[in-house]
């Protein structure tokens, strides 16, 4: 099938942030990402989006849950780094310590709607907007909840990716806009309310949906993901997007500046496609590169297992479809 320019663009532009195997490097400089969920109900979601970074080509992921999820979570693989103090009074202290350690965060997976956790979680957002360079954070599920009850923690947040689905997008669209989901519906173009709210809150948006659509502030120009996945819905795939783009959020706001560089180097061979890919943000190339490596991996799995596909076959895909999409 032959692809669009854009994809094109965009799969190259992301190819540039990817950091490369060498043998020189040091534990973590690949990324460093956090993710915030995990309680006694879900703690499958916080697994998932963990190791979905992981595989995607983080170095290291933190999880910090609360107590009653750190045993399942830590059992599940040595490789998770897990915190037990999403529920704790000194949680706000704890993160401190944490965050300068941090490329990336995730939060949301599993996340549940505790009270004590989800004001945890409001400081947490108060602690980052604090910073002097906030770093890149997704928010999904449950975190999601959170925002669109009080949409102003995270308003003007620039390094800020929400990722809603349908349900979700209309809920957090009503509380914004003030625009009920059935007159949302009466919209034909979906990517114009996607930039909207993107305007509005001053964040980036990924809705998810048959196409994904990704929408950055004042951009004016949001994108759409429509890769093939799988016509099969079990749960969990929604929190491996969220890991995936975590990772490539990490790499795209860090590496992005160095190629912009690299850029203005060669600006007099600049051509019209290239100016089309630098209105490209950081947000919209990781996001469609998390969309359509989770997309391109959940295929290739229900393409071996059928209607039998679960998240856990997609995890496995995850690092040979990541190895022929962007490494081949």
């Amino acid at each position: 099938m032959a692809m669009s320019s854009q994809h094109i663009q965009l799969i190259q532009s992301f190819k540039k942030v990817i950091p490369p195997l060498l043998f020189d490097t040091h534990k973590g400089e690949a990324g460093r990402i956090g993710v915030v969920g995990g309680s006694e109900e879900y703690t499958g979601a916080p697994i998932f989006a963990s190791m979905s970074a992981f595989r995607t080509g983080a170095d290291l992921v933190h999880v910090f849950c609360t107590t009653h999820a750190a045993i399942p979570i830590k059992s599940f693989s040595p490789d998770l780094i897990v915190h037990p103090i999403l529920d704790s009074k000194s949680f706000s202290d704890d993160m401190n310590k944490w965050l300068p350690r941090l490329h990336a965060l995730v939060i949301g997976p599993g996340l549940g709607r505790d009270k004590t956790v989800l004001s945890n979680v409001e400081k947490l957002i108060d602690i980052l907007r604090q910073q002097d360079k906030p770093i890149p954070v997704v928010i999904d599920a449950d975190g999601l909840h959170l925002i669109t009850e009080k949409p102003g923690l995270i308003n003007n947040y620039v390094n800020c990716i929400l990722t809603p689905n349908g349900p979700e997008f209309e809920r957090l669209y009503e509380k914004v806009m003030g625009v009920k989901s059935e007159d949302q519906k009466k919209e034909k173009d979906k990517t114009q309310l996607a930039q909207k709210l993107a305007d509005a809150l001053r964040v980036n948006i990924l809705m998810k949906g048959h196409l994904d659509v990704i929408a950055s502030p004042d951009n004016q120009q949001p994108i759409q993901c429509g890769i093939d996945g799988s016509p099969r819905r079990c749960g969990g795939q929604g929190d491996l997007l969220a890991g995936a783009l975590a990772a490539s959020y990490c790499w795209a706001v860090k590496n992005g500046d160095q190629n912009q560089q690299s850029n203005s180097d060669k600006s007099s061979k600049t051509t019209e496609q290239q100016a089309n890919t630098s209105k490209l943000t950081p947000a919209q190339i990781a996001a469609y590169a998390a969309s359509t490596l989770i997309r391109t991996s959940s295929q290739a799995s229900f393409n071996r297992h059928g209607r039998s596909m679960i998240s856990t076959d997609v995890l496995k895909e995850i690092g040979p479809t990541f190895a022929k999409l962007f490494e081949n």
